[in-house]
């Protein structure tokens, strides 16, 4: 049998360390404290209004801005609104495709689905008669990110499913 000397240090060795400190008073301390000391009221209530009142002005300066103005050719606005749909379409069509899969029919869509592409087609037929009117454009927008959104949020729960 052989001599190693790492055995011999390792049988030596004590089998618990020695405590050099007791840390339990400063997890004491750091438990009685409060993780942050509280805002006074006047900074809550200016971190919730400040973009509030931001938002309410660059909205309705938005809408000045933004409206109609003699001499604005319509046609331009609705030629923008419509490539604006078919970037939309394309869009969806993209989004959609990794989630098909073998034996899928393409043409198969949730109900909220069609709502929501039921209210974009009639916000997009609304544009069209009032081209420049800047809250059917923000109505139009936000329902197309909602359609994107959903589709996502139906792919999610597929991989989710699929995990399983």
């Amino acid at each position: 049998m052989s001599h190693d000397p790492i055995e011999s240090l390792a049988r030596n060795l004590s089998d618990e360390l020695p405590i050099q400190r007791d840390l339990w008073p400063g997890i004491e301390r750091g438990l009685d404290r409060p993780r942050s000391e509280p805002k006074p009221t006047w900074q809550r209530v200016a971190g919730w209004l400040t973009p509030l009142l931001l938002g309410t002005l660059l909205g309705l300066g938005g809408g000045y801005w933004a409206g109609h103005k003699p001499g604005q050719d319509p046609q331009a606005m609705v030629a923008m609104l419509e490539v604006m749909a078919r970037q939309h379409e394309a869009r969806l069509v993209n989004a959609r495709q990794p989630f098909f899969q073998v034996g899928e029919q393409e043409g198969k869509s949730s109900e909220g689905e069609q709502t929501l592409k039921q209210a974009s087609q009639e916000l997009l037929q609304a544009l069209r008669q009032d081209p420049f009117n800047p809250a059917l454009l923000e109505l139009w927008l936000w329902v197309q990110q909602k359609e994107l959104d959903l589709i996502e949020q139906q792919q999610q729960q597929h991989r989710r499913l699929q995990q399983l």
